[in-house]
C-alpha cells in the first residue's frame, strides 16, 4: 500500500460509511496492508510520498507495540464491527451532544489566529480560520468539500483526505506541508478521546497519524542543508484529479 492510500484509509474511519464500505475497508487483507504501510511511515527515513527502496524490509523495524498502548494496538488490529463503529459515531461524531467529540480543527485551535476577525481568542466554535483555509485550499484544487462537510471543511475526514490527494497529484512536498501544519490540533483532540473512555480505536488511529508527523518531522530535519524542505516551494494550486 503507498503512501496515499494508508491517508485515505485513515480518511474513511473519520468520515461517514456506509456498511459495505466499512466492511471493505476493514477486510483482513486490506486492513493488513494498511497496517504493514502505516508500520512503514512511523518509522522510514525517508520523506513522505517519495519511492520507497526496492530493498526496504519490515523485518528490520521496530513493532507497533513501542509506538501505541496494548489498548490501542489491540483495537488497531481489530477494527470494531459496523454496528459498534455506527453507535460510536452516533454518540460522539454527531455534535451537540454531552458526549460529542467532533474530530474539527477549528474546535480546538482558536477562531481566529490572528485577531483580524471576530471572537479573535474562542475556542469550540465551527468555522475557523483553519476551515476557511481549507475551504479556500478546495476551491485552489478545483475541489468540492462534500455537502456531509460543507458546514465544517477543516473536518478530519476531509483533512486527511487532502494529503492523499495531494500525494495522488504528485504533490508530496505540498503534502508534507499540509501534515506539518495542519495536524498539531490532534494532540488536544486524543485527550478529548480519552475522556470518552470508549474510544481505544480512534485513538489508535490519532496515535498513527501524530506518529507519521513526528516521523516526518525528523526526516525534515535530517535534511542536508539546501535539500528539499518540508515546506513547498511553489503555490498549491493546481491538482490533477
Amino acid at each position: 500500500m503507498e503512501d496515499q492510500a494508508v491517508f485515505s484509509v485513515l480518511a474513511q474511519c473519520f468520515g461517514p460509511l456506509e456498511r459495505k464500505e466499512w466492511e471493505a475497508l476493514t477486510a483482513p487483507a486490506l486492513w493488513d496492508d494498511f497496517l504493514t504501510a502505516a508500520r512503514r511511515l512511523l518509522q522510514d527515513e525517508r520523506p513522505l510520498g517519495a519511492e520507497v527502496p526496492s530493498s526496504a524490509s519490515l523485518a528490520s523495524r521496530r513493532p507497533l507495540q513501542e509506538f501505541l498502548s496494548e489498548k490501542e494496538l489491540t483495537a488497531l488490529f481489530a477494527p470494531p464491527a459496523f454496528e459498534d463503529m455506527e453507535r460510536f459515531a452516533a454518540r460522539h461524531f454527531t455534535g451537540g451532544l454531552p458526549a460529542s467529540a467532533m474530530p474539527i480543527e477549528s474546535l480546538y485551535r482558536p477562531w481566529s489566529l490572528d485577531g483580524a476577525t471576530a471572537l479573535p481568542r474562542e475556542h469550540g466554535c465551527y468555522g475557523g480560520q483553519s476551515a476557511r483555509y481549507v475551504a479556500d485550499l478546495c476551491q485552489r484544487l478545483g475541489l468540492e468539500v462534500p455537502a456531509a462537510f460543507a458546514a465544517y471543511p477543516d473536518h478530519l475526514a476531509l483533512e486527511l483526505d487532502l494529503v492523499a490527494v495531494l500525494l495522488r497529484s504528485g504533490m508530496a512536498a505540498e503534502a508534507r506541508t499540509f501534515l506539518m501544519e495542519r495536524f498539531a490540533w490532534l494532540t488536544d483532540y486524543r485527550q478529548r478521546l480519552i475522556a470518552l473512555g470508549d474510544a481505544s480505536f480512534p485513538i489508535a488511529l490519532v496515535d498513527v497519524i501524530l506518529g507519521i508527523r513526528t516521523q516526518q518531522e525528523e526526516v525534515a530535519a535530517a535534511l542536508p542543508q539546501g535539500a528539499e524542505a518540508t515546506r513547498p516551494q511553489r503555490p498549491v494550486t493546481n491538482v490533477r484529479q
